[in-house]
């Protein structure tokens, strides 16, 4: 009876020992541990990384960061979803979004900050229940002046909900806006016309997906008179795109409205304008090598703005 107390005994101080070695293992390993979690993959957004022994550190937000906070310009209005990054105009043209496809232009609204209006546009996945577009869809945003234009190129996107731009009626800015026709059926394209000249700055929202220009007038205006190279009009249609794609290796290529319905591309005709020039000589001979080029299939002028 005596042998077997003293054998439950050592048991219980063996298995007691090889639990005190064990813990003091594990605490000195952690540390390692730590260190070399680094180089896992993991799924989600690291915000910061605190080691053990420090004060906790709150990152501020900087230009660097995926995730920046909405300027101060934005400062009076509620936006949703994660911004992205900035985007601004080189040379009149702006590019950004991630190719994809499926795409609905949901909504465009206008939002009135100040001196200051944000046009923001909407994207969705096509289909029955509108299902969340994450990130926008690869687009480019050509402005041009003369009459003050920003003609958008959606890459990717099927459906266009958003193309009566009933919102943009109330704009202080915007004097007219219409779609346009495209043989391409993953994209689409829209105008926006503006009364003068403006200035513009453009950022990305993701979940949900949103662009959102920011637009203010610009107090520098341009009076002197320009010489466009232009098409006769033609009535909203096949017609002028498949004009307008006979020359699509021409630069300045742009279709303007010559009389409708404003807000809408139904029931009114429209242009193609071959760039536009400081001088008439050198519209003139611009007008002369387009038509020599294209034959009778295309006739162009030259038109005093």
């Amino acid at each position: 009876m005596n042998k077997r107390r003293t054998k439950n005994r050592y048991s219980f101080l063996a298995w007691l020992v090889a639990t005190i070695i064990i813990f003091i293992a594990v605490v000195n390993t952690i540390p390692g541990l730590v260190a070399n979690t680094s180089n896992i993959p993991v799924l989600g957004k690291i915000i910061t990384t605190v080691e053990f022994g420090e004060e906790p550190v709150i990152k501020k937000e900087s230009d660097e960061s995926p995730l920046t906070v909405v300027k101060t310009e934005t400062k009076n209005v509620s936006v949703s979803g994660n911004p992205i990054k900035d985007f601004s105009f080189e040379n009149g043209i702006a590019t950004g979004g991630q190719i994809t496809d499926n795409v609905n232009v949901k909504s465009i609204s206008v939002t009135k900050d100040g001196n200051v209006e944000h046009l923001s546009i909407g994207f969705t996945q096509r289909g029955e229940f509108d299902e969340p577009q994450l990130v926008p869809p690869f687009f480019e945003i050509v402005y041009q002046n003369r009459p003050y234009t920003m003609t958008f190129f959606i890459h990717g996107a099927r459906a266009f909900d958003a193309n009566d731009f009933e919102d943009l009626k109330k704009s202080d800015f915007v004097e007219d806006a219409y779609w346009l026709v495209t043989h391409d059926d993953s994209l689409i394209r829209f105008v926006v016309v503006f009364k003068g000249p403006v200035l513009i700055e453009g950022k990305e929202f993701a979940d949900p997906a949103k662009i959102i220009l920011s637009i203010s007038e610009d107090e520098h205006t341009d009076d002197t008179k320009r010489y466009a190279v232009r098409t006769a009009p033609y009535l909203f249609g096949g017609k002028i795109a498949n004009l307008e794609g006979f020359m699509h290796e021409e630069e300045g290529l742009r279709i303007l409205r010559e009389n409708g319905i404003l807000f809408s591309s139904l029931e009114s005709e429209f242009y193609i304008e071959i760039g536009s020039f400081d001088n008439k000589e050198d519209a003139e001979k611009r007008a002369v090598e387009i038509n020599e080029k294209y034959g009778p299939e295309i006739h162009v002028y030259v038109e005093a703005k």
